[in-house]
């Protein structure tokens, strides 16, 4: 498994992890990217689990985030 790690306060809305790893984020009434399959919070960090089958999608939507708010971690 994988560790997913987002910062939910800092995203600005601009969809591109839900297009990229739409099994892993959604967007939330508030017009924030919500991480989907949570297993806690570490700080400001709240943190998931992804299938290493998953990890192209991840890392281009950690790579695609435009305030850097993802990180994926093997």
């Amino acid at each position: 498994m994988l560790k997913i790690k987002h910062r939910q306060k800092e995203c600005i809305g601009c969809d591109s992890c839900i297009e990229l790893a739409p099994d892993y984020f959604e967007m939330n009434q508030d017009g924030e990217a919500t991480l989907l399959h949570k297993i806690g919070k570490n700080g400001p960090w709240v943190e998931g689990e992804g299938f290493v089958s998953d990890i192209e999608g991840l890392d281009e939507a950690a790579a695609a985030c435009p305030v850097q708010i993802i990180v994926i971690e093997r």
